[in-house]
């Protein structure tokens, strides 16, 4: 178990890239499989390695990502010694925020730190990850995805190693390519060496990702290859793809139900959906306390959601408090919190560019 180990969520990821989806909201606390959020990921696989010293680098306005964790509660985080820290400011990057809190580090006993986005969303098994940082005696080891098609990691990072796997290039990904290592920009290294790295660029707003790869050429950084499941919160068509691809049921066994490495998310007692006489549900994700009485096909529902009776509901993703009244005929969609759709409401959008229904409105 790592529990001597540091761990840093970097949540500084672009609003911009999920449009009117994060306009209220931090992408760290977007929806994912109808009850998830896209934090979930990094703190479980950081919980799941035995890490218990967590700090999540945020934006100020990050109340949605606070509301969330609670201080760590649900991932057993609420500790007299170490924990959960949030450290939010107006800085302009995580390296800014990371020297502002610089202190966290220097509290922490433990002298390996593993760093991880919000964005990339994968169950990694980080110990693994780790052994093979102390086995190849590496200054720096960052975790990477072999893949043959990179359109879904557009401005994703793509890295070259050497025949000692060593970094020598990274690059921007701009075009689909084949047979390219992704960066799930996860460093693993050494919290001196860090706090080296980060302390001479005080007041720079270069992002500590780039801090990092800049030192391949003064030390070794290797790569770590995950072979399970990836994707990119990085385009509001990924965030459609990925939320129903999550209804594939090896892909949801793989990611959430991992027997050694489960996924954990803030914890909501709540009853069961209630499924009617007339309702209709196939290839559906259906979150708790739900009230179905009409139909829902290839669709993910996040908790209290009300499909009326006739109303329909295809290949669309409804967060949470929405109401689909009677007659409503809707398909491809995004729809935000505490959106009711109206009596007879016809929409369609483009399954490649999903039309998105603000949070609290009304159709």
């Amino acid at each position: 178990m790592l529990n001597n180990h540091i761990g840093i969520i970097t949540a500084f990821e672009n609003r911009d890239l999920l449009k009117n989806l994060t306009s209220h909201r931090g992408l760290s606390t977007v929806s994912i499989a109808g009850k998830y959020k896209a934090i979930d990921f990094p703190l479980s696989n950081f919980i799941n390695s035995g890490i218990k010293n967590i700090s999540i680098l945020a934006e100020k306005n990050c109340r949605s990502l606070r509301n969330h964790v609670e201080m760590g509660k649900s991932w057993g985080l609420n500790r007299k010694n170490g924990g959960l820290f949030i450290n939010s400011s107006d800085a302009l990057c995580d390296t800014q925020l990371l020297n502002e809190n610089i202190d966290f580090l220097y509290r922490q006993h433990g002298e390996t730190v593993i760093i991880s986005p919000t964005y990339m969303l994968a169950n990694i098994d980080l110990k693994a990850a780790t052994t093979f940082h102390e086995s190849s005696k590496s200054d720096i080891t960052v975790i990477y995805k072999k893949t043959n098609d990179t359109s879904n990691f557009i401005n994703c990072d793509l890295l070259e190693f050497n025949e000692l796997n060593t970094l020598t290039k990274v690059q921007c990904n701009f075009n689909q390519k084949k047979d390219q290592n992704i960066s799930l920009e996860i460093f693993i290294l050494k919290k001196d060496l860090l706090l080296s790295l980060i302390q001479p660029h005080e007041n720079c707003t270069l992002p500590l990702k780039e801090i990092i790869y800049k030192s391949k050429y003064n030390l070794k950084i290797k790569g770590f290859e995950h072979k399970t499941y990836l994707s990119c919160l990085n385009s509001l068509g990924n965030y459609f793809k990925i939320n129903l691809e999550m209804i594939n049921s090896s892909i949801l066994q793989e990611i959430f139900f991992n027997e050694y490495r489960p996924i954990y998310s803030k914890i909501k007692d709540s009853i069961p959906t209630h499924y009617y006489n007339k309702s209709h549900v196939k290839n559906s994700i259906i979150s708790n306390e739900c009230s179905i009485k009409g139909t829902v096909i290839n669709s993910v529902l996040g908790r209290y959601v009300t499909i009326e009776e006739d109303a329909h509901v295809e290949n669309s993703i409804i967060l949470q408090n929405c109401t689909i009244k009677s007659g409503a005929k809707l398909k491809n969609l995004i729809i935000d919190k505490n959106v009711s759709v109206e009596n007879g409401t016809e929409i369609e959008g483009n399954p490649f560019y999903p039309i998105v229904i603000q949070k609290k409105f009304s159709l």
